[in-house]
């Protein structure tokens, strides 16, 4: 057996059955220091990576980190001193010259270079050119993991360690510019021709949204954000071809609009002694926090000048890779899911924002429109939560962004008290901010916020399977025994799942509009509403902002 694989297995004994796969979990990342040197001509990526970590576990004896094997790794060091390695299996095993107890921190630094590749047009490491031939370089590994170009405890396998702070220098040939996460702390200019830049971002955040983008950038600082609850206006920047100045002037007008509805709704700007920050990127969009990735297709020039855009059907209300990827800034950058199986707190949450937006920008009426198309997406199976112990790749799917917004949306009518449902969103938040939570976390929030419990909703929305299909009728009825409404309705889930479906009446007595909720139990249902008066102009309001395919009508009136 190998010295660091025989470690290794000294250092698993120590954690018990529930840790022995995995010798991550022996500690927390306190930070990463990536210093990189990007070679565009021969596609190389060089360098280091120093990670600082927070002991866990009562002994540890190796660092694993995760890094793909494609990349080799030249030399490792912990502290002054150098140290053995093993790397296979997309594994980083770091022998430590002594074993670290609970509570010591722990340095290493991990050498390393290789060709990091595109998987496809969407992931992976992107050695382009731009449209006049130049270097054109950025990162997009949500689904690949961080671990696919540089060596880290990768969110891909463990988002519940957010490193404080993340700072990176990058070393590009002259002409070009470099932009990562954070605020740029300075350029140097090197004797051989090159020039560094060098990044820090003071706050924690997930591996995957770690970015490193090179290109003969144009940066535009634009006029500073002023949003309500942070003391200084907030930097914004944006990085874009020279060629697409115009066009990004232009589109990214509708940002302090953006900024200013997700701060109003979820609280403000998380990121303000970072900076706003937009990176034209060479392939669709990323969440990249604080230099988030735009490679959408500008639909307001396009509109404005006539011409085609070959997005026009995500953009249809709005610029889809604008909205969507700045309300991570919010959702799956300040709070982030604690296990993959809540990815819905990412991309559910993110997905929702559109819907905010939508509302602000169009109206409520418009957002249920919104949501509705969305919500037809659905299969009849669906499931929301992703199960236990998955990681990025085994969770990841459709499902999170369209059930995930839907449900939300069908919570907020559920719950029938805007003051509420907005303070549960901010709170949530706020409290989870920079940190990690999970479904029972933000149910506590709305529980708390409400003063209602929710364990049913989420039982049976969350954690179960479908949708509702709610069909019946409603009968006005005017007899010897006085005036009401019967309600006949069969409810039944498309999955193996039952709902509990809230349906709003409405009707007329004496030219004054009453209304009562039904909550409608799984399997045939009745109810009677007594009325006052005869009832008129009956109205079943707002069903469809539930998933699920419904028909409740009103029948003719009877005696």
């Amino acid at each position: 057996m190998p010295l660091v694989a025989a470690l290794l297995s000294s250092a698993l004994a120590f954690a018990g059955d529930d840790d022995v796969a995995d010798a991550r979990r022996f500690y927390d990342v306190v930070s990463y220091h990536l210093d990189l040197t990007v070679q565009p001509d021969v596609q190389v990526l060089s360098g280091s990576v120093t990670v600082e970590v927070l002991v866990t576990a009562d002994a540890m004896d190796v660092l694993e980190l995760d890094l793909v094997d494609e990349l080799t790794v030249s030399g490792v060091a912990v502290g002054d001193s150098a140290v053995s390695h093993q790397h296979g299996d997309d594994r980083l095993v770091i022998a430590l010259p002594e074993p670290a107890g609970r509570g010591a921190r722990v340095v290493a630094t991990v050498h390393y270079s290789g060709s990091p590749q595109a998987v496809n047009d969407f992931d992976g490491f992107h050695w382009t050119e731009t449209p006049d031939g130049r270097p054109w370089i950025n990162t997009s590994c949500q689904t690949t993991g961080a671990h696919a170009w540089w060596p880290c405890k990768a969110s891909y396998f463990h988002p519940e360690d957010k490193p404080e702070r993340v700072s990176m220098d990058i070393t590009v040939p002259d002409g070009l510019y470099a932009v990562s996460n954070g605020a740029l702390v300075e350029i140097v200019e090197n004797t051989d021709g090159t020039r560094t830049f060098r990044w820090a971002h003071g706050y924690p955040l997930e591996t995957y949204v770690v970015t490193l983008n090179v290109a003969p950038y144009v940066v535009v600082d634009a006029e500073p954000l002023v949003i309500e609850g942070i003391d200084e206006p907030v930097p914004f920047s944006y990085y874009v071809l020279p060629s697409d100045l115009p066009k990004a002037a232009l589109q990214f007008e509708q940002v302090p609009e953006l900024v200013h509805i997700f701060s109003e709704a979820f609280g403000p700007f998380p990121f303000p002694e970072s900076k706003f920050g937009l990176v034209q990127t060479n392939f669709w969009g990323m969440e990249h926090s604080t230099a988030v990735a735009y490679g959408s297709s500008f639909p307001a020039w396009c509109e404005l000048h006539g011409e085609e855009d070959p997005y026009a059907g995500r953009n249809r209300d709005f610029d889809y890779i604008l909205v969507h990827e700045v309300a991570h800034e919010w959702w799956g950058n300040a709070v982030s899911t604690n296990n993959w199986g809540d990815f819905w707190i990412h991309e559910g949450f993110g997905t929702y924002a559109e819907a905010v937006y939508v509302e602000h920008t169009q109206g409520r009426a418009a957002a249920d429109e919104f949501v509705t198309r969305m919500a037809r997406r659905l299969g009849s199976k669906s499931r929301l939560f992703r199960g236990e112990g998955v990681d990025s790749g085994e969770a990841y799917a459709g499902v999170v962004y369209f059930k995930g917004a839907a449900v939300l949306h069908a919570l907020r009518h559920y719950v029938d008290d805007d003051d509420a449902w907005w303070r549960s969103l901010r709170a949530f938040n706020m409290e989870f901010r920079y940190a990690n939570a999970s479904t029972t976390d933000f149910r506590a929030v709305l529980e708390r916020e409400t003063g209602k419990p929710w364990q049913q909703f989420f039982d049976e929305w969350v954690f179960g399977e479908g949708v509702p299909i709610v069909k019946g009728q409603i009968t006005p009825v005017s007899d010897i025994a006085g005036h009401r409404l019967d309600v006949r309705i069969e409810n039944k889930g498309s999955g193996a799942t039952q709902f509990h479906v809230p349906v709003d009446v409405s009707w007329l007595e004496g030219g004054v509009r009453n209304s009562a909720r039904v909550l409608v139990t799984p399997g045939h249902f009745e109810a009677s509403l007594p009325c006052r008066s005869e009832p008129s102009e009956v109205r079943v309001d707002h069903l469809r902002r539930i998933p699920g395919t419904h028909s409740v009508v009103v029948a003719a009136s009877g005696v």
